[in-house]
């Protein structure tokens, strides 16, 4: 009996393979994905993965397969290395049936990275191009017989190497850093840079299929992109005039197309004399393309801007395009009209962006006007959000962090040229948020080859990407590249012997092809040739300049690990500081070794993952320079205290220079602060404020003070002077009026031993405004205070007494305290609740302290991070000079199983290791 059901179930289970892998097609024109019941298997067979899905890839396969533990624990970055070293299949079986259907494709809208494609014994085509979307004719082989699809997929690591060998000028850097241990010649392929490793990631060389795939079958043609160049009409008339551009496709090879494009933007009328239909009478290229352009024209009364995060609304419209084939018309309908038509909406904004870069008295001007008005960019810079790309596209994740800098008050990200063009998915959100994008090109760090292979797959990645990201209102501006111009002039990788022929291929591969290549898919934007450059002088400079670092042209890119970092009159900026930043630790709960560690194994884990050049060093240093250094490196506790203190040494540094580069507005002329880096791919030492999985640093909480719309700047300058700045972000017709007061505070004491006042100071709107400017040391010799026992808190308040802003000042080192009282700090839950709809449990604490705390740091205890997820405190590394503050909890809680209590949070302060 029992083998009878065996067969039963196995019967069963083979009918269900194969419904599942016959597409059963209607006659209308349809896109059917092929996402089921993959197998996956090396190339010798060793392994075989069955019933897979796609999109994939090889290593999240292993890992949910259990062949391979976590590519992001402990060093398995290194024990995995073999994955990218080996060759595997992806196959399938298909079976369609081509019916009546004129064209039958099948589309890969991403293979990572170097594959054959097969279709039973026929070979259709290769890929070597993770950025490109292949298409293949397979209509002759949909008959109704079953097909194995197979794409062998080979090694990067191995194509790269072979891609290296006998070049006259070889294409550096040739590896990374020993540290780094990844895998060389990144350069030669087109992939995603940072999968051979990084200085903040670890190599990962994936492989797979990494987007969908697709069976696209019509009889006339299928609509791919829509471009838009939205113009505002020489600023003075009454219409916005769109400038479309519809790219079609008719399979594979040259065909006529006959047909009417019809227009509509979803509850919008067009202007007086807008044609909504245009008729195409026209031939495909070789290719099946067709490029069809149009112009509408609505009121401007009949839409609403489109303004960034913090500057009014994200109105978004409808603009729908539809194509019908001329046979539609005849008196004779063909036998099935619904595969002769297409559609396809996209979303639009109506603003106008301008990259600003007007000639002033020591240089030229570097910033963003939307809508006419001037914008102080105030953000980050995106890294992909996993560093396996099959994961990098996961839309909740996505979602959790753009949300995350827009609640930080950002208004800009860029997206980095070593990443990853993004999913749909994160370009609709920004849309949606107000995030401007400064979008670079994927060529970062490096120099690049120009022969010809290399060119041609470039440019069908610069067009089809640009295609697809370009209707969207968020982004602002485009840039070739990350840091190659500056690479190539200042030396990085000794080019310099050589100059001459890696400056021919900079050009070749960015002004005669990238270049050109975006502009003629985007008219709508400004073209950077690098980042950072010198703007509109990069061209009058031949295309590389002396110093692509001028802080009086275009953008720069500033770290300085071997300064104080916090002390503000080392802070010089330019005119738009696209990176700069500061390394910190994750947090020690984060670590998932932690609990099962030694400090001496957890010392070596994260040396592995300290992938600067320079080490933990910096990091040290600057601790050293500031804080009391934890001296035991051999306690239970030297971590957890490291780890708290290299958080706050972050956001001091991130907070000091961030501060002077918006207070210097107008003394610099520096309209952009976009700090290295937003989000990370593991856990490791980096830049980011964001660890991997959505723990936010100390560094993101106190963004949303740093970047808040109406914010208070107050900073010890160059003079030894303490200079204070109203920043005002946000727009209106009238000026306001704040009321200021600084309390100096000794550091043991809740109430202020002196204070000024400051009525009636004028904050025009989207602008700042000195406060004062005084001598802060001669004041407290006068009182007979000395500075190392004080601080400055500032508060601002409008006319009607609503608090404003706040912000602090150190007038000393915090290792030079002297009065270190013990806080005696506790904790207790208020409230709790979670929400069984989203799974989000939310916590008020008390935080109560019988002595001022200087910067008091929560985390969860490590039992609790298992479970719950992207916690975060409302505030958190703050100086409490109140006996009792509240701060929120929020946690992703599945199925809301935790009850959090105050033994769950442990509580650090600079005061407790003062007094160690």
């Amino acid at each position: 009996m029992l083998d009878a059901l065996k067969f039963l179930m196995f019967v069963l289970l083979l009918l269900v393979t194969i419904l599942l892998n016959r597409h059963v097609t209607s006659k209308q024109s349809a896109e059917l994905d092929l996402d089921l019941l993959w197998q996956i298997r090396d190339g010798k067979g060793v392994y075989v993965l069955v019933n897979q899905t796609v999109p994939s890839g090889v290593y999240t396969a292993l890992e949910k397969s259990m062949v391979i533990g976590s590519l992001l624990e402990e060093y398995n970055d290194v024990n995995t290395s073999w994955v990218g070293q080996t060759d595997w299949d992806y196959r399938v079986n298909l079976s369609c049936v081509a019916g009546d259907y004129q064209y039958v494709v099948l589309t890969f809208h991403g293979v990572d990275t170097f594959s054959d494609v097969y279709l039973g014994d026929r070979l259709l085509g290769t890929t070597d191009n993770m950025f490109v979307r292949y298409r293949f004719d397979v209509k002759d082989q949909c008959d109704g017989g079953t097909n194995e699809l197979r794409l062998h997929i080979r090694s990067p690591v191995v194509e790269a190497r072979r891609r290296a060998q006998n070049r006259s000028l070889p294409i550096v850097p040739e590896c990374p850093p020993e540290g780094y241990h990844g895998q060389c010649h990144m350069n030669l392929i087109r992939k995603m840079q940072a999968s051979f490793a990084w200085d903040w990631g670890l190599a990962a060389p994936s492989m797979g299929v990494w987007k969908p795939v697709r069976l696209e079958y019509y009889s006339s043609v299928l609509i791919r992109d829509i471009t838009v160049a939205i113009a505002d009409e020489r600023g003075t008339g009454d219409l916005w005039t769109i400038d479309v551009a519809v790219h079609l496709e008719a399979g594979l090879t040259a065909h006529p197309v006959s047909g009417v494009l019809t227009f509509k933007i979803f509850d919008v009328p067009f202007a007086a004399g807008t044609e909504p239909s245009v008729t195409v009478t026209d031939t495909t290229d070789e290719r099946g393309e067709l490029v069809v352009r149009h112009q509408l024209t609505v009121r401007k009364e009949a839409v609403a801007l489109w303004w960034p995060n913090g500057y009014g609304r994200q109105q978004l419209y409808s603009l729908y395009v539809r194509y019908e084939d001329a046979s539609l018309n005849r008196v004779k309908q063909p036998p099935h009209p619904d595969t002769l038509h297409a559609e396809k909406v996209i979303r639009i904004g109506f603003r106008t962006v301008r990259l600003r870069q007007d000639r002033s008295a020591d240089g030229r001007m570097f910033y963003f006007t939307v809508n006419g008005v001037p914008i102080f960019a105030k953000g980050s810079n995106w890294i992909p959000s996993s560093i396996l790309p099959e994961r990098s596209y996961d839309a909740a994740y996505v979602k959790f962090l753009l949300y995350a800098a827009r609640d930080a008050h950002m208004n800009m990200l860029r997206v980095w040229g070593g990443g990853l063009y993004e999913s749909d998915h994160f370009y609709r959100l920004a849309d949606e948020l107000g995030i401007l994008i400064w979008h670079d090109l994927m060529f970062a760090c490096s120099m690049y080859p120009t022969d010809a292979d290399f060119l041609r797959t470039v440019r069908t990645e610069v067009q089809q990407n640009v295609r697809r990201i370009q209707h969207h209102p968020s982004v602002a501006v485009w840039a070739t590249n990350n840091e190659n111009e500056v690479a190539l002039r200042q030396n990085w990788y000794n080019t310099q012997a050589n100059y001459s022929a890696y400056y021919e291929q900079y050009v070749e591969l960015y002004v005669r092809l990238v270049l050109p290549e975006v502009q003629a898919n985007d008219p709508w934007r400004t073209v950077l040739l690098s980042s950072p450059s010198n703007g509109d002088e990069t061209g009058q400079d031949g295309f590389v300049s002396t110093n692509p670092q001028d802080p009086f042209y275009g953008d720069v890119h500033y770290y300085n690990y071997f300064l104080d970092g916090w002390n503000a009159a080392q802070y010089r900026g330019g005119r738009f500081v696209s990176e700069y930043g500061f390394q910190s630790f994750p947090a020690f709960n984060s670590w998932p070794e932690a609990r099962s560690y030694s400090p001496d194994e957890l010392a070596r884990l994260i040396n592995h993952r300290q992938h600067s050049p320079y080490g933990n060093e910096p990091i040290l240093d600057m601790i050293r320079f500031n804080l009391p250094l934890p001296a035991d490196n051999g306690s239970t506790s030297y971590w957890p205290d490291l780890i708290y203190l290299s958080q706050l040494s972050q956001a001091m540094i991130v907070k000091t220079e961030t501060e002077v580069y918006r207070a210097r507005r107008l003394v610099y002329g520096t309209m952009g602060a976009l700090y290295w880096q937003l989000n990370d791919v593991w856990i490791a030492p980096s830049w980011s404020s964001i660890e991997y999985g959505g723990t936010f640093k100390l560094l993101h909480v106190w963004l949303r003070s740093i970047f808040a719309p109406r914010h208070l700047v107050a900073f010890v300058d160059e003079g030894h002077q303490l200079e204070v700045t109203a920043v005002r972000d946000t727009l209106g017709p009238v000026d306001e009026f704040w009321s200021v007061e600084l309390h100096i505070h000794r550091y043991g004491e809740f109430s202020p031993v002196d204070r000024r006042t400051y009525d009636g100071v004028r904050v025009p709107p989207n602008t700042v405004a000195l406060v004062t400017r005084f001598d802060i040391y001669g004041h407290l010799a006068q009182l007979g205070l000395r500075p190392a026992d004080h601080l400055v808190m500032l508060y601002a308040r409008s006319a009607t007494g609503v608090l404003l802003a706040e912000n602090f000042v150190l007038l000393d080192k915090l290792k030079h305290v002297a009065d270190c009282t013990d806080p005696a700090v506790t904790v207790s839950v208020v409230s709790s609740a979670c929400s069984e709809r989203n799974n989000l449990t939310t916590v008020s604490l008390e935080v109560t302290v019988r002595a001022p705390a200087l910067f008091v740091y929560l985390q969860l205890t490590p039992e609790n991070s298992s479970t719950l997820k992207q916690c975060q405190f409302s505030h958190n590394g703050f100086l409490q000079f109140q006996p009792i503050r509240t701060v929120r909890l929020t946690c992703v809680d599945p199925g809301c199983r935790n009850k959090i209590q105050p033994r769950d949070i442990s509580v650090r302060t600079v005061n407790g290791l003062l007094r160690n």
